[in-house]
């Protein structure tokens, strides 16, 4: 049960205010430095539901070291951490968006928005495990232990990602945090369908391998995506077969989260009409688990295409009903629809990382310019490649669609 809320901060006038704010709703844990807050979350890994989090610790790690530390604790990385600081400087900013920060709150606070904004973190992460229906079946895996495998699993597929693209995961969080919201809603839409808030969560803790396979593809075809000419867009489709054939044959006791692993990373290209790869099943034997996270990956991409509209819910919804009974199911659309808070919430996060990556990039080329002001000179390291954000913009074929 996530009932614990941890505030890492050496001010213990703050300590005591969180502790005021939250003491009656949650089993507060209160750390004046990074040392002793690393430990209370190693000690108490599987009932925090968030952690708070001062930048400037002034003994000690940084607080960006100590959410560093988290994440790579077992079972750290599935934890949501709120960054607080009394400057929100964009480079910050920028810093605690790449390191998978959820949140970022600004001294001084206003206690009763500081509650809400925490609790609907705590609830968007955390809802489905709260409830009884939630709990394992007998003979399946726990949701404690497949939390630990998928986040053990997903650390490692992020270290072979990490020379492609920085932004990567970030996208991985962000797609869970979609598809989780997306199957919560699907459950309570459709009983009649047999996904339970269990089977929810494991589906969110799947969508993270969507795209493993592409590991086994050079990275001439991975780069260029799926409407490259054959015989390439044939070859990098094969990557979904790569990655579902990644999870078969497993422990038994891990059941069923490879069997939604396998078929996420199998059918994520599919669409509900039976268009897309692999070219068979048809529509009907198309799994739900699937169909979930492809939802979930277009709302993320039709997100970054709208990013500068005002109502980027508004635009990605008009986008998918366009797509309704062809790309995703009547059905689909409806748990889009009703996910529409949690969405606008990670769509808004989505804004502020574009935001402040073009703050980062105006830097690079301020920083550029100065170094070398001859026209001849070349570009400064570190600056974005053509090849920036290259698996985030696999899942854009069917943007054009509709």
């Amino acid at each position: 049960m996530r009932n614990t809320l941890l505030i890492i901060d050496d001010s213990e006038l703050d300590r005591a205010i969180f502790n005021e704010i939250f003491k009656k709703d949650y089993r507060v844990l209160r750390a004046a430095t990074a040392y002793e807050g690393i430990d209370l979350v190693r000690k108490n890994i599987l009932s925090i539901a968030v952690v708070v989090l001062d930048i400037c610790l002034q003994r000690g790690p940084s607080g960006f070291s100590v959410l560093e530390r988290i994440h790579k604790l077992e079972g750290g990385a599935s934890i949501p951490v709120v960054l607080l600081t009394a400057e929100a400087e964009p480079q910050w900013v920028l810093r605690s968006v790449e390191l998978g920060a959820v949140d970022f709150l600004v001294k001084p606070l206003a206690p009763v928005a500081t509650q809400e904004r925490i609790k609907t973190i705590i609830e968007e992460m955390w809802s489905g495990e709260e409830e009884p229906d939630a709990d394992s079946p007998p003979g399946k895996v726990s949701l404690a232990l497949a939390e630990l495998l998928s986040q053990r699993w997903q650390k490692k597929f992020l270290a072979f990602c990490q020379n492609h693209d920085i932004t990567f995961s970030s996208y991985v969080q962000r797609l869970r945090i979609i598809t989780s919201a997306l199957a919560d809603a699907y459950c309570e839409l459709f009983p009649e369908s047999g996904l339970t808030p269990y089977d929810a969560k494991l589906i969110s803790m799947a969508s993270g391998f969507a795209e493993i396979g592409q590991l086994g593809l050079p990275d001439e075809i991975i780069w260029a995506g799926p409407n490259q000419a054959e015989p390439g867009r044939t070859q990098f489709f094969q990557h979904t077969k790569l990655g579902s054939d990644f999870f078969k044959d497993g422990p038994k006791e891990w059941e069923p989260l490879l069997t939604y692993c396998s078929e996420v990373a199998l059918y994520h290209h599919k669409d509900y009409d039976g268009s897309g790869y692999p070219t068979a099943p048809a529509r009907e034997e198309i799994p739900l688990s699937a169909q979930l996270v492809h939802t979930a990956m277009m709302c993320s991409d039709l997100a970054d295409r709208y990013e500068k509209e005002h109502n980027i819910f508004k635009m990605v919804y008009r986008a998918l009903s366009l797509r309704s009974g062809s790309i995703l199911s009547p059905n689909m659309l409806k748990a889009v629809e009703a996910s529409q808070k949690p969405l606008e919430k990670i769509f808004r996060t989505m804004r502020l990382q574009r935001r402040t990556e073009n703050v980062e990039e105006e830097l690079r080329v301020k920083d550029a310019l100065t170094a070398r002001p001859s026209p001849k000179a070349t570009p400064a390291k570190g600056g974005k490649s053509s090849l920036d954000n290259i698996f985030r913009r696999q899942h854009t074929k069917n943007q054009e669609r509709g």
